[in-house]
């Protein structure tokens, strides 16, 4: 049977900012609702199976104190296991996984279980309701102001209605956006509108970055049993890689420059540190446990650039999502045969039969992460639009900043024009004004969907940067009750605002490059 919700603050879409969102306003005292559409929550931490993208600088801080508290406790449950030796080679401090890709390699469903701990307090006290297998199908705004949001019930099959005064749009995708009929950006923009550096002269909303469905594999002793080819394995295999000579499925990672690219062993000896895939994403390493504890065999993540599914957009594109969502997993179990089958081995040879998915590790039953990994959203017509410029410019305070980030401008190839960036920006500072749209009152960003420009969310849709806006859009939309005032007040500059930003540094949630981190950093005109 149908319900109507009435909350203070719903928190629409359980992602890694949708979580920290919904903690924020519920430890303010709100009574929140918070839609999840999957089993775990924590979007691409947990349910998408993707380890965390981090700058060089977060074991010394430069992300809110929640996220290192989250990164320290991580760590903490894997030194209490008997048997773990924190060995790591490949990177520095305790990395359970030892995989290059991130000081922080681990097993994504300890990231969901986190969310949950975190959570439940305020569930108790009754200040959070968690609507789970829920996801938004509609919306109602009239003017400047949104009303309800529509969600379906998708284990009951039916739909509610949830009226809230704030809303918090934490979908992977940007979704209320759409349902609301408010506009939005998507896609490339052009050099004309911004002056970004690498902007093509003409905007193109369908060129957007691909997203990948991830697997997991465990590399057993011996070979394991080869099924037939999936579904689409001859047109996969025999794709080329727009602006390479290399096919999709082959040992090359894209490099820098456009064309380039550099060649990567399938696997490499264990003592060695040249850097292999199969270790590019290892969240488990068999080597970092005594024998006759923890795990026998390594599992790795098969989220590379191999499985990237670059043919049609996500979003408004020619077909619907989950067609696409479809594809990218056909995608990854086709790459998985060919690994399986016809992939180099090191000194000679073809086929990995001893890699095998994973289905126990994150909660499916054919080892693909529950789902895809979406790396660019639909973004609100801001007040202020974070811009590749922005982050060329250096890391000079800004008094309105609510957050901070720093990641190379990492642009996979995206689905209309191939065209990948990895380029290096400087630590950068998230202004106010880019989580203010323009055109509705009681809307938020608490997800990849803030005002940035398609460039510009190459940084910003990484893991603590995420962590980081989702908080800030708890609290805003926290401090807007307590306020009784509506996003674009929040711009407005005298004691309220003052008050806000104390709200965020009471709160941990850094908004400025801290000076000793910043000495660190080298003067790149000089290093040029």
């Amino acid at each position: 049977m149908s319900r109507r919700w009435h909350c203070d603050i719903a928190v629409i879409g359980a992602s890694l900012g949708g979580v920290l969102a919904a903690w924020r306003a519920s430890q303010a005292g709100q009574r929140v609702l918070l839609v999840c559409e999957e089993p775990w929550m924590g979007g691409q931490m947990s349910a998408q199976a993707v380890p965390p993208d981090e700058h060089e600088w977060i074991e010394l801080g430069g992300a809110p104190s929640s996220y290192l508290r989250f990164r320290q406790d991580i760590r903490s449950h894997y030194r209490r296991q008997v048997g773990f030796l924190d060995q790591a080679r490949l990177t520095e401090g305790t990395n359970p996984g030892d995989g290059w890709v991130s000081r922080l390699c681990f097993e994504p469903v300890l990231a969901a279980r986190w969310f949950e701990r975190l959570l439940q307090p305020a569930q108790a006290k009754g200040h959070l309701q968690v609507l789970r297998l829920s996801r938004p199908v509609g919306a109602v705004r009239r003017g400047s102001q949104l009303d309800s949001v529509t969600i379906q019930r998708l284990q009951a099959g039916h739909c509610d209605t949830i009226v809230a005064s704030v809303f918090i749009d934490a979908t992977d995708t940007g979704e209320l956006l759409a349902l609301a009929d408010l506009p939005y950006r998507i896609g490339k923009e052009s050099h004309g509108e911004f002056g970004e550096p690498d902007a093509p002269p003409v905007a193109d909303a369908l060129d957007q970055q691909p997203i990948t469905h991830v697997m997991a594999l465990r590399r057993w002793a011996r070979p394991g049993p080869v099924g037939p080819e999936p579904e689409g394995y001859t047109r996969w295999r025999s794709q080329g890689v727009p602006g390479h000579t290399h096919a999709l499925f082959s040992p090359h990672l894209p490099g820098r420059e456009p064309g380039r690219s550099h060649t990567l062993p399938f696997a490499a000896d264990e003592d060695s540190n040249t850097l292999d895939w199969w270790r590019y994403r290892r969240i488990v390493s068999a080597r970092q446990w005594q024998s006759g504890h923890g795990p026998h065999e390594d599992v790795s993540l098969l989220n590379w650039a191999q499985n990237d599914l670059a043919v049609d957009p996500l979003i408004d594109g020619p077909r619907r999502r989950q067609e696409v969502e479809q594809e990218a997993g056909q995608l990854t179990r086709c790459l998985l045969h060919w690994l399986q089958t016809e992939a180099p081995r090191p000194g000679g040879g073809a086929g990995f039969p001893e890699w095998q998915a994973a289905p126990d590790l994150l909660g499916t039953s054919d080892g693909l992460a529950l789902r895809p990994y979406v790396r660019e959203s639909r973004r609100i017509r801001a007040c202020t639009t974070l811009t590749q410029i922005d982050l060329m410019r250096g890391p000079a305070p800004m008094p309105h900043g609510v957050a901070i980030g720093w990641y190379p401008l990492d642009i996979h190839p995206t689905c209309r024009s191939g065209h990948g960036v990895n380029a290096q920006v400087e630590p950068f500072q998230i202004p106010l004004g880019s989580f203010v749209p323009t055109d509705v009152d009681n809307l938020l960003p608490g997800s990849k969907n803030l005002g940035v420009t398609h460039l510009a969310n190459a940084c910003t849709r990484v893991h603590p940067v995420e962590w980081a806006i989702g908080e800030v859009a708890g609290t805003l939309a926290s401090f807007m009750l307590d306020r009784r005032v509506w996003t674009q007040d929040l711009l407005r500059q005298g004691p309220g605002q003052d008050e806000l930003f104390r709200r965020l540094d009471a709160q941990g949630v850094v908004r400025y490059w801290p000076e000793e981190l910043l000495r660190r950093r080298p003067n790149r005109a000089q290093a040029t």
